[in-house]
Order: C-alpha cells, then structure tokens, then sequence
C-alpha cells in the first residue's frame, strides 16, 4: 500500500472511530430527535454515512455488490445505539479490504459509479472523504446543541 492508500485509510478509520465515539456520547433519548429547524436526527446522519460511503467506496471502488437504500437513509428510525454502532463497524470491515487492494493505477481510473461530477477513483475518495466529514461536524454540533 502506498503512502497515498494509507493516508484515506488511516483517515476514514479515524473518523468513523470519531462517529462511533459521537454515537456512544449521544444520549439514548436525543439520537432520533430532529430540533426545530434542523433537518436531520444523529441516527439519521449515521445511516446516510453508512449507506453512502458503503454505496460508493465499498460498491463503487471495492465492488461489493452493496444495494443502496438512500430513502430508507433517511426515513428508518428507532434503531439503537448499538446496532447504529454495529453497522459503523461493519462499515470499517468493508472498507479494509478496499483501501488494502487499491492500487496506484486504479486510482488514476475514472469512478465508476454515477457522481455529481466526472471524478477518478481518487478524486471519488477525496470527496467522500470530504463527506464524511461534513456530516461528522454536523452530527457533533447537533449532540452538542441537544446536551446543553
């Protein structure tokens, strides 16, 4: 693996660890809860999280054959905290062999996979990662907000 591959590796991992940390600090009772005028509970940051980096690193890059239920992301809830976490650490099993598998030059090929924009398997895994973190700023902001 090469220094690239180590570095989004080392990266998501670190972050989805950050989400696990997040979920297990969210008090049972503020995981579903939507305050006015936010559009989206933690669980439901969790599970679009889930879906798409398991949609587009683990299907996309690591063809996986993963089924995405974007609605589902968005509309499931009641799950608990421990199945929330259980699917973030399925996540990070999936995308272990990917990062392992990937190499140089099938980070120079285009994404495979519908993107807003056309994108390498690289640019793909920047944005994601991107992404992630977007949502892990949202979901720790929204914690915060509902504990005070």
């Amino acid at each position: 693996m090469d220094a690239l591959q180590q570095d989004l590796k080392t990266l998501f991992d670190r972050d989805l660890n950050r989400l696990i940390k997040e979920v297990r600090d969210t008090p049972d009772e503020l995981l579903w809860t939507t305050p006015k005028g936010i559009s989206n509970s933690c669980g439901i940051l969790v599970q679009h999280l889930v879906g798409n980096l398991n949609h587009y690193i683990g299907k996309g890059i690591g063809e996986t054959g993963y089924l995405r239920d974007r609605e589902r992301e968005f509309t499931s809830t009641g799950i608990s905290k421990e199945k929330l976490i259980e699917q973030v650490e399925e996540l990070q099993q999936t995308l272990e062999p990917v990062f392992q598998t990937i190499t140089e030059d099938r980070l120079d090929e285009p994404f495979a996979l519908d993107f807003p924009f056309k994108v390498s398997n690289r640019g793909a895994l920047m944005h994601l990662y991107g992404h992630l973190n977007y949502h892990l700023g949202q979901y720790n902001y929204l914690r915060r907000m509902q504990s005070s």
